[in-house]
């Protein structure tokens, strides 16, 4: 039976979640005027999402582990539709600082678990695939949500946003109460066994790719409008057109790293994806002078970044078939804590040296991501000889 149509539907699931996390950096004004905070303060709502989900994934992910996967993923929409609530009716900042806590909670648990049941509904051979229809439906968020949502707010003010998010979650949920099989869980896995996953310098090496990889995006991505200002002289207009360039490169790197992982194999599409990042990146400042210029090259970059998302997920899960969840979970707590790092380093760097300097210093980190993948593919090769 051809499953395609529910990887889709996880895949719709995902934008609905991603958008609730996205749409922040596009209101954060609008909110700190609302509550009477900084900006500065309000900015720590995206902090605050991404500690939650960076720190409590693993511990998320293990602790329902046993749940069947149907239930769980039901679950997880309730909780992210009681968190936008409580976002839509907070009273002050606090409440909303609650509200984040909730969506990170409800979003890091399903992002596993619908990496995983969509890898385990996929015909064989079709498992990478799967995963990047599922990742594009996170990046899609980018072309569609985060516009969209700041747009609803401008008009309609922020609120508004955290009452149709819910509304575009029902048919999510509906859809996976009537059509997505039941799924057995994963046994739980103890402390120490997770400490002696983490030794293994398979997982290290590939933990150290996501870690490195991330690292060097969200440097330039972070700063790409003082960026774009500062390089080509573009104003909000140019680089709103930029920006959706670089969403819908996103959605086509992802679909594409997906495909990569089963035409061409993990190692070969993680390694060209790389390359291809880390020399955007350097090549960047010098031809993003223009309009032209910063289209195609932020272009080239996003979506050679975005091709490593799909098939990143599925190395991990190739690695650790057995404790998928858990690697997927850790995966993506070093996504955000990857994501904090580099955005504060782009920080000092444009405070002590230029925005200029993004560029280079991000393909320097993406050096060492693939430095990573090389030894993660070795330290495959001497434990399964036969690989």
């Amino acid at each position: 039976m051809n499953k395609t149509y529910l990887i889709y539907l996880l895949a719709f699931g995902g934008f609905v979640m991603a958008t609730s996390e996205i749409v922040m950096a596009g209101i954060l004004g609008m909110v700190a005027q609302d509550l009477d905070v900084s900006v500065g303060a309000a900015g720590q709502l995206v902090t605050v999402f991404a500690a939650v989900f960076g720190i409590g994934s693993p511990i998320l992910v293990t602790l329902t582990s046993r749940m069947e996967r149907k239930k769980l993923l039901i679950l997880t929409f309730i909780v992210f539709i009681i968190g936008n609530l409580i976002a839509f009716f907070s009273p002050n900042f606090a409440v909303l600082v609650v509200s984040r806590v909730v969506l990170a909670a409800s979003a890091s648990v399903y992002t596993v678990v619908a990496l995983t049941s969509g890898s385990s509904m996929a015909a064989p051979g079709r498992q990478g695939n799967a995963i990047g229809i599922i990742i594009m439906g996170f990046s899609t968020a980018l072309v569609v949500g985060a516009p969209l949502g700041t747009l609803i707010g401008e008009y309609w003010g922020w609120r508004s946003i955290f009452l149709l998010i819910p509304i575009l979650a029902i048919p999510a949920v509906i859809g996976i109460a009537a059509l997505v099989p039941k799924m057995s869980g994963q046994a739980p896995i103890p402390l120490g066994e997770q400490l002696r996953i983490l030794r293994n310098p398979r997982i290290v090496g590939g933990l150290s790719i996501t870690f490195f990889w991330i690292v060097g995006y969200q440097l330039m991505f972070t700063y790409i409008s003082p960026f774009l200002q500062q390089a080509a002289g573009l104003n909000t207009a140019r680089i709103s057109a930029v920006l959706l360039a670089c969403g819908l490169f996103a959605v086509a790197g992802s679909r594409l790293g997906g495909y990569g992982a089963d035409k061409w194999g993990t190692s070969r599409t993680l390694i060209g994806s790389l390359l291809i990042h880390a020399v955007a990146l350097v090549l960047l400042p010098w031809t993003a002078t223009s309009l032209t210029g910063a289209l195609i090259m932020v272009a080239v970059w996003v979506g050679a970044a975005w091709m490593t998302t799909p098939v990143q997920q599925f190395y991990l899960v190739s690695l650790s078939p057995d404790a998928s969840g858990l690697a997927l979970g850790l995966n993506n707590s070093i996504l955000q804590i990857g994501m904090a790092v580099g955005a504060g380093a782009g920080g000092w760097i444009v405070n002590r040296l230029s925005v200029l300097n993004l560029g280079w210093m991000g393909s320097l980190s993406i050096g060492i991501g693939l430095l990573a993948v090389f030894y993660s593919v070795r330290s495959s090769r001497t434990m399964n000889p036969g690989r």
